[in-house]
């Protein structure tokens, strides 16, 4: 479902970029290179309608449905046109198959200067536009579709960056939970003021290391969690030792490994959700 609606907006915003572009390359080109007059030549007024015409006031309508069939013909080329310098490529296939190379006796193309009674000057009359047409078509697709991923992109960094702040509070809260019920456990009162502040500043440092952890995609979970715990337990001893002046091993193998435990479920919850 999502897929075709992306498709259809392709096609859409492909149609859109066609005529936009055909209007505003016709209007400039047709009075700086001075259509109305050439449409008067010998030979060229039998090959075209009168500029003037109803069939001229009645193109931009028209343009919407080769907009259209540009639209569905560029969808297998999608990945294709991504690429760097998509654009590019684009153009010059319009350029080569489309316009210079076109299987038609049309005017600027080799086959029109070969077969044609079209006077060798107009066939490059109308190369300005229909080159500068194209190439304003090619870089509005390319840019379309290149910021369509950007703006993806931007969108998962960000929910990665909010999910990491989420686990590095999964984590302060943890260790505050396993602090509370360690101290219950061994009798030891919980009081207010600067030694809690002590006690809470500990866990500042691993809550640190979750959160950053979460956001480096080089390593796989496990390399994470190790890394977590590890530093977690080194983290404690240090700051219980020259801080705290009071070092309990339990709790500094032990908070970690509760903590690194309900990281790992936070991580594997984020991935299942990703994966419906």
């Amino acid at each position: 479902m999502e897929k075709s609606k992306k498709t259809i907006s392709f096609v859409l915003y492909v149609t859109f970029a066609h005529v936009i572009t055909y209007f505003i390359c016709g209007v400039i080109f047709s009075q700086l290179m001075g259509y109305s007059e050439w449409w008067k030549q010998p030979v060229v007024c039998d090959y075209f309608r009168t500029f003037d015409g109803a069939a001229s006031a009645a193109g931009p309508f028209i343009q919407i449905i080769r907009g259209l069939l540009f639209g569905f013909i560029l969808i297998p080329l999608i990945d294709f046109i991504k690429q760097k310098s998509g654009w590019l490529k684009l153009w010059l296939l319009f350029v080569g198959i489309g316009i210079i190379g076109a299987p038609a006796a049309a005017p600027g193309s080799i086959e029109g200067v070969v077969y044609s009674k079209l006077p060798l000057a107009f066939h490059f009359v109308g190369l300005p536009e229909v080159c500068s047409q194209t190439l304003l078509f090619s870089l509005l697709v390319y840019r379309h579709l290149n910021s369509a991923d950007k703006k993806s992109e931007k969108s998962e960094k960000i929910k990665n960056l909010v999910r990491a702040f989420y686990a590095a509070m999964i984590v302060f809260m943890a260790y505050a939970v396993f602090s509370i019920v360690f101290a219950v456990a061994q009798n030891v009162p919980i009081e207010s003021g600067n030694a809690d502040i002590r006690v809470l500043a500990q866990f500042f440092p691993p809550v640190i290391f979750a959160f950053v952890l979460w956001l480096i995609n080089r390593f796989n979970w496990i390399v994470k969690l190790a890394v977590l715990y590890v530093l977690s337990v080194i983290s404690f001893a240090l700051y219980q030792s020259v801080v705290l002046h009071d070092l309990s091993f339990f709790y500094v193998f032990a908070a970690p490994l509760f903590t690194t435990a309900l990281y790992f479920l936070f991580m594997k919850i984020c991935e299942k959700r990703d994966t419906i």
